[in-house]
């Protein structure tokens, strides 16, 4: 696999950053932690979660080292995207996942034991834990949702039968952006919700703040975005994540152009194959109806024939 460019050597350059990109791409890793990830811009992932998790309202958080070492040596560490508690001790776990892949559900049930293993490893001797929410924000569609129109999914777990509430201490949550269709004149302002889902599916494409969207929060969410507001040294931060981007966007259309080109290949060569055994089947029904046609006219028995050509009765009867 390509090494990632060293950050002085780039292939996009600041000049060409501040020229191109007047705000981060909110998908990009470093540019959706440049706005939601930072100390000075809590505000806004208050804001954000306010709209998205239910029956709770966050007044204040703070952020937690991201990556869980678990107890096990054997077992695997996990690297949170943001991983915050509340002023109400509930623990949040914001994760972006902009490429689809298998068993992402899995994923979340997974992330959601970790802050569970954790209150329970600092000396809570019951199994009494605050409220975890798993917010996933993904820009694919999950196949488990794929049927409801909604961007935004909750999940507890329930009874299967009369949908009674096992436990509301875990909460699973899904932002699928591809479901979020509406086009900038069809965004209402006083609607937050769609303010996010706007920013960031569409910030990376805008060049200017749009007039429409002047309200408190969109202007919050455009300042902490803007390119010209970075230092040089987050600049070049965030190119070598566009770099990085890249190189992998790269190498999975190589290996998909690689992958046609084999198949493409092995199905010729499988064509050809397949051809001439067809060719020489055929042949060999030719040959055997031909010497059936001919011992049929010098008066042969049709059971002669039959056991002779190969051909069934009906066959030989149709000679």
């Amino acid at each position: 696999m390509k090494q990632n460019l060293p950050l002085n050597q780039a292939i996009l350059t600041v000049e060409q950053l501040d020229k191109e990109y007047p705000f981060v791409d909110l998908l990009l890793d470093a540019g959706f932690k440049h706005v939601f990830g930072r100390q000075k811009n809590k505000d806004i992932l208050i804001a954000f979660l306010n709209q998205i998790i239910p029956d709770r309202t966050i007044v204040d958080l703070t952020y937690n080292q991201n990556e869980q070492i678990p107890d096990n040596i054997e077992s695997k560490a996990s690297r949170f995207d943001l991983y915050c508690t509340t002023d109400d001790g509930s623990r949040i776990i914001v994760e972006l996942q902009r490429k689809e892949q298998h068993d992402y559900i899995h994923r979340s049930l997974y992330y959601s034991s970790l802050p569970i293993a954790e209150q329970v490893r600092i000396g809570n001797e019951t199994y009494m834990f605050s409220h975890i929410y798993i917010v996933n924000i993904l820009n694919f569609t999950l196949k488990e949702t794929a049927h409801r129109e909604q961007v935004l999914s909750a999940f507890r777990y329930k009874e299967i039968e009369d949908n009674t509430l096992l436990t509301d201490r875990i909460t699973h949550i899904f932002v699928e952006l591809p479901k979020f269709k509406k086009k900038l004149e069809e965004i209402d302002k006083e609607n937050v919700q769609d303010i996010f889902y706007f920013c960031l599916r569409n910030l990376k494409d805008l060049k200017t703040i749009p007039d429409s969207l002047d309200t408190e929060i969109a202007q919050r969410i455009f300042t902490a975005s803007a390119v010209a507001a970075m230092t040089t040294q987050e600049k070049m931060y965030y190119i070598d994540n566009m770099n990085t981007e890249r190189d992998i966007r790269n190498q999975i259309q190589f290996a998909a152009d690689k992958g046609r080109e084999e198949g493409l290949k092995k199905g010729l060569e499988e064509g050809k194959k397949e051809g001439r055994e067809e060719g020489l089947k055929r042949g060999r029904e030719e040959e055997r109806k031909l010497m059936a046609s001919k011992l049929k006219a010098m008066g042969v028995g049709i059971d002669v024939i039959i056991e002779s050509s190969g051909l069934t009765r009906e066959e030989v009867e149709k000679l």
